[in-house]
């Protein structure tokens, strides 16, 4: 496994398929989450730096207007007379910024040495503001008052150069940090690129790795199948790298080892085994017959035919005594003729005028014996999917008879038949080609215990035509009982 040497402590070689499929998904959400991260955080931490130098530079040249222009002006309307010392806005000037210079240098920034000499500086214009407010106090003349105004502007000027300055630092320092910024994108693109490089690279190997962790042992295990199939049960399969599929290999394992013996006492047994399931399948044919004939009986008595509950009643037990015949699975011809009597009473009362028949069995064929439930279920069938979806009257036939050494049995309907698509499907259904499907059910089984109790290839043949009827038969030899 080369790729795999490629990322030795990445991707495990051993162990549970779904850690390797874990730690390879986290391998790969790392390489592309962190790069990514970083990225954000870089970006985020550099574009604060950037604006916090931008929105400096602002305060800073909205101090400079205060400065350069409204203070002086204020200055000049106290000094010619337009309002009173007392009542000028220059203190609240002067707070503003100083508050405003304090602040700035609290942060560090790149133009502090600007702003504490302008701080120095702004006190100086506070002292000629205070040394004005004391001249007029005095009662201090205008040209007096102009000098000190004069020194106030001067300072107001020198000022506005300082902030000049500052404002100049925060822009190369904004540049510098915008400079900086560009270049680690460009690194983090290299970076983040490398790892995506890395990334599919790693998927790649992680990928080839994990697809020879299953298809190598599963490619063993079709090797050994095939061999076990071909008859090798010495074979033994070597134990995979995958915990999944280890406990596979060890059960095949195990089933090779058994196998042989498994065959020699399922060829014994097979037989008996198909028996019992088919007797299962004969009993699942007859249930909804009961229900429906307890609701018949139901149904009778409330309507107060007692004859007819007494007949349906007797029929209904004499069915259902010759279905369990004591476990037996042959009886002879002039009981199966009495089953199937009891079960057309009970559909004749149950259908009424829609329902007819005709049974015809040779009498020198009453005492040969015959697979039980070889023809009634040809009979129900004939009814539930003939006779009930015919308008009008229906009619079956049943005639067993003699050919050489076979007992033929026919029973023909003049129900609504099967298209030709149908007839090929319950064909294949009865042939092993197709799966059997629930309106097939009762027949499959029929078919199955003729040709295992008969041991014979051949079971029901079936011919029908669309609106026109079906009729089904099957040749079994005579005196002829399989093992019990």
């Amino acid at each position: 496994m080369k790729a795999v040497t490629q990322f030795p402590a990445l991707l495990p070689t051993r162990g549970p398929l779904s850690r390797r499929l874990t730690v390879s998904f986290r391998t790969i959400m790392i390489m592309m989450l962190v790069p990514a991260v970083l990225s954000i955080a870089m970006l985020t931490s550099f574009s604060q730096l950037y604006y916090s130098f931008l929105t400096r530079a602002e305060k800073i040249n909205s101090l400079s207007t205060l400065v350069v222009d409204t203070l002086p002006g204020e200055m000049f309307g106290i000094v010619a007379g337009r309002e009173r010392f007392e009542e000028g806005r220059q203190d609240a000037l002067m707070a503003e910024i100083t508050q405003t210079l304090d602040r700035l240098i609290a942060e560090k920034p790149a133009s502090e040495l600007e702003l504490t000499v302008a701080r120095r500086t702004a006190e100086t214009m506070g002292k000629y503001i205070q040394q004005m407010g004391r001249q007029m106090q005095s009662g201090s003349s205008v040209d007096e008052d102009m000098l000190v105004l004069e020194e106030i502007r001067n300072v107001s000027s020198l000022l506005g150069d300082m902030f000049s300055d500052a404002v100049s630092a925060e822009i190369r320092a904004a540049n510098a940090t915008n400079q900086t910024l560009h270049t680690a994108l460009w690194i983090a693109l290299a970076l983040e690129t490398a790892l995506v490089i890395f990334a599919l690279a790693f998927i790649r190997a992680a990928g080839g790795a994990l697809s020879r962790a299953v298809a190598d042992p599963l490619a063993q295990l079709q090797v050994f199948a095939e061999k076990i199939a071909d008859g090798q049960l010495e074979e033994r399969t070597p134990e995979p790298n995958v915990d999944e599929l280890r406990a596979l290999s060890a059960s095949l394992n195990t089933m090779a080892g058994k196998l042989d013996s498994l065959i020699r006492e399922n060829q014994r047994e097979q037989e008996n085994l198909k028996k019992s399931e088919l007797r299962v399948l004969q009993a699942q044919v007859t249930p909804h017959f009961l229900y429906n004939t307890l609701d018949a009986i139901v149904w009778l008595a409330e309507a107060r035919k007692n004859s007819e509950v007494i007949a349906i009643t007797r029929a209904l037990s004499d069915f259902y005594r010759i279905s369990l015949s004591d476990g037996r699975d042959w009886i002879t011809l002039s009981q199966e003729e009495e089953h199937l009597r009891g079960y057309l009473t009970i559909q004749k009362i149950r259908y009424r005028d829609i329902l007819d028949y005709e049974i015809h069995i040779d009498p020198k064929l009453r005492n040969e014996m015959i697979l039980k439930l070889s023809i009634q279920p040809l009979v129900e069938n004939a009814i539930y999917h003939g006779i009930k979806n015919r308008r009008g009257g229906g009619r079956i036939q049943v005639e067993v008879s003699q050919k050489a050494q076979s007992l033929q049995v026919h029973v023909s309907d003049n129900g609504i038949g099967m298209a030709p698509s149908q007839l090929e499907s319950l064909r294949a259904t009865l042939s092993g080609r197709e799966p059997s499907a629930d309106s097939g059910f009762g027949l499959f089984s029929v078919d199955q215990r003729i040709k295992l109790y008969y041991d014979q290839p051949q079971g029901l043949k079936v011919d029908s035509t669309l609106g026109e009827g079906t009729a089904i038969s099957f040749s079994v030899p005579l005196n002829h009982q399989a093992r019990q």
